[in-house]
């Protein structure tokens, strides 16, 4: 950028250099290193894009010096309590309504004894930022309740705030270091008497604030302990509580913070445009899969770029920037910044359409070949109304496409309906009153009298095996066999039908549907990739060893445990800013679906942060010595009923949705899924009902005892 940007500002604050002092047993804050390098970092990033100048830019640090006892920075550059409070209120005096401010703070968390005890009661604590001279007995913390004030203050005068802290709160557990790398915290509870008033506002103003800001929060304090939930203002946090906060050496010889280094990677790759909700899936699981420790989070407003200058929401339009006829294809203005794949699917309509709903101002079907950060080249891969592909098709609909012409995301699709391929053995066995070289030709007419046959389809001798999903064939003894797309047997089908006994051929067909059913519902999923709760839910199966929880299913490890095992737990975690209703299934290896929790009622309530423990106990069916259990959890923001998911044992019959009907979007979608007559080729999840649920699914082999 050429020109300065009038309407930004930034707070930044780093602190590697704490005064060194002994608080209460011993503790203190032990020095950093790659703070103030963070906040370096940020500033260059800043003033490079936005021109920013010295006047927009509010910098203190605390940089460690050869003189053990002092940092380099002279006293009114130091991020003391009284200079970051007067720095965030000369900031809110300044800035005008709408005008941006950025705040990064890098540095320690900590946890004190409460000097706001009418509100949190005796032996109550603050969260805080430590500031640099907490080490001298009369300095103060900025604590929470103080904190929430100075951004309500912000948010008053209506300026568009964007906040990170790469930091980390105690929570109460000991900070250890690992290896190298150095963790943005402390395990301690200081309890040295502190003064007790503030600058930030007096008490009964404070306190005001606090009851106001967490009066309908259902998790007073849902960041890291430090803030109540954000209104009106964008925060990303290092860490969850009780998790770390660390800094290490990415490059070079420097060290700098994890979120802080990956932050500036991701802008720097994909640009101040990226949305807020685009960025911090960049950049968390970057962070996370860095240091499993650390989970950063995303809180407030999200609909928005990062920097604040626009709202973009969570849409699935995104415009046409040119068109290829040559390749048969078109570039869409959305790319892996936003979380796009390849394979992802897009319908094109009319330009200006408004009513995405009218299935006339559609012009084509686009899927994915090419991915850009910001945009993505998609082959035409349909046009309504033709039969057959056509080799051209962007010359069929030009004319009708123009540049803006708008693209709206479609979620991959389930499919229903399975290919069926009969393979007969060469020589045909002999069989009375079987004749074998009719048997394609016999299960296809006996298909049509089993109610849910529109389930399965039999292939012509013209489709390629790669579009089958399950093989038929005999075996030497007459028995059936159902193999799967790979020819290999499908596992626990352990009942065998033979070629001769009565009314085999529909026991046959009734065992395809059931298995098309079921696996259904085992691939049911939400991949739509703008899915707000997607990645939201953690599901684990943990087990004691040695006084120490281990988690069974890490790294999509399939843990096997005795039938009946004990002291085995299953723990579902709610790791969204919502309240979700969660139900789990059970998916036996009988070929049943059956509802494995809550008991007595359709789902169990959890909030934000919070998880639910159940013993695991898994048995195995009648006559199985070893089988695969699958538990499918289900989160959704409304109350659903998951009821007509389930499935008798294989060979019994089955039931679609019965008669209750659908209470929200979701529901609509699950009872098409199961629909018993009328299944689809592709089902599409309902835009409306993907951004209210998700699902995780854990599988483990289960086996007799002593086996």
């Amino acid at each position: 950028m050429n020109n300065q940007t009038p309407n930004f500002y930034a707070l930044l604050i780093g602190i590697d250099f704490y005064f060194p002092h002994r608080l209460p047993e011993g503790n203190y804050y032990k020095n950093l290193r790659g703070c103030v390098q963070d906040i370096n970092h940020v500033e260059t990033y800043l003033k490079d894009t936005f021109n920013l100048t010295s006047d927009q830019i509010i910098k203190l640090t605390a940089t460690a010096s050869d003189t053990p006892n002092q940092p380099q920075e002279p006293p009114e550059l130091l991020p003391t309590y009284e200079n970051m409070v007067a720095k965030f209120k000369e900031i809110t005096a300044k800035a005008q309504p709408q005008d941006q401010v950025y705040i990064h703070y890098s540095g320690h968390g900590g946890r004190a004894k409460t000097i706001f005890e009418s509100l949190k009661g005796f032996g109550g604590l603050d969260e805080a930022l430590v500031p640099t001279d907490i080490g001298q007995p009369n300095s103060r913390y900025l604590r929470d309740i103080e904190f929430a004030k100075l951004l309500e203050e912000m948010v008053e005068k209506e300026l568009v705030v964007t906040l990170v802290l790469d930091s980390c709160h105690s929570g109460g557990a000991t900070r250890e270091m690992s290896g190298d790398d150095r963790i943005r915290g402390e395990g301690f509870i200081d309890t040295t008497p502190r003064p007790t008033d503030s600058l930030v506002a007096p008490l009964q103003e404070l306190a005001q604030n606090w009851q106001t800001s967490t009066e309908n929060s259902r998790n007073i304090t849902v960041v890291n302990g430090l803030l109540p939930e954000p209104k009106g203002y964008t925060l990303i946090a290092a860490c969850r509580d009780h998790e770390f906060a660390y800094e290490k050496v990415f490059e070079g010889t420097e060290r700098n913070g994890a979120l802080t280094y990956f932050l500036l990677k991701a802008l720097r790759q994909y640009g101040t445009e990226i949305s807020v909700e685009a960025l911090f899936n960049q950049i968390s699981n970057q962070v996370h899969n860095e240091f499993e420790r650390q989970t950063p989070m995303l809180m407030g407003e999200t609909e928005r770029t990062f920097f604040g200058g626009q709202s973009v929401g969570a849409s699935r339009k995104v415009p046409v920037m040119k068109v290829d006829i040559k390749k048969n294809r078109v570039q869409l203005q959305m790319g892996q910044a936003s979380g796009i794949t390849k394979g992802d699917e897009f319908e094109i309509y009319t330009f200006r359409t408004i009513d995405f709903q009218n299935s006339e101002n559609r012009i084509m079907r686009v899927k994915v070949v090419e991915l850009g950060a910001s945009d993505c080249w998609a082959e035409v891969i349909e046009i309504p109304g033709l039969r057959s592909l056509h080799p051209k098709l962007v010359e069929v609909a030009e004319g009708t496409i123009e540049i803006g012409s708008p693209a709206v995301y479609v979620s991959p699709g389930l499919k229903q309906i399975r290919k069926v391929r009969v393979i007969l053995p060469d020589p045909l066995p002999p069989f009375p009153g079987v004749n074998i070289a009719l048997l394609p030709t016999i299960l296809e007419q006996v298909k049509t009298q089993v109610e849910g046959h529109r389930w399965i389809e039999f292939c012509s001798d013209e489709e390629k095996n790669e579009n089958v999903d399950y093989f038929v064939s005999l075996t030497s003894d007459g028995e059936y066999i159902i193999l799967d797309e790979n020819k290999e047997l499908i596992k626990n089908l352990l009942f065998s039908i033979k070629v001769d006994e009565p009314e085999a051929s529909k026991k046959l067909i009734n065992r395809l549907i059931h298995v098309a059913r079921y696996e259904t519902i085992l691939d049911l999923d939400n991949e739509d990739a703008f899915a707000s709760l997607n990645g939201k839910l953690k599901v684990e199966v943990v087990k004691s060893v040695k006084r120490q929880p281990v988690v069974l299913n890490a790294d999509g490890k399939v843990p096997v445990l005795e039938e009946e095992e004990k002291r085995v737990d299953l723990i579902i975690r709610n790791e969204s800013n919502r309240t979700l209703n969660i139900t789990a299934l059970n998916l036996d290896a009988d070929f049943s679906i059956s509802k494995f929790y809550p008991d007595g009622v359709p789902y169990d309530v959890v909030e934000p942060g919070q998880n639910i423990r159940r013993e695991l106990k898994l048995s195995l069916p009648q006559n199985y010595e070893e089988a695969a259990n699958i538990i499918k959890v289900f989160a959704t923001v409304d109350g659903t009923n998951f009821q007509c998911l389930e499935l008798p044992p294989l060979d019994q019959s089955r039931k679609g949705f019965g008669k209750e009907k659908p209470t929200n979007a979701l529901e609509q979608l699950l009872a098409a899924v199961v629909d018993e007559n009328n299944p689809q080729r592709k089902i599409t999840v309902v835009i409306d009902a993907s951004e209210e649920w998700t699902t995780e699914k854990v599988e483990v082999m289960v086996k007799k005892s002593g086996v």
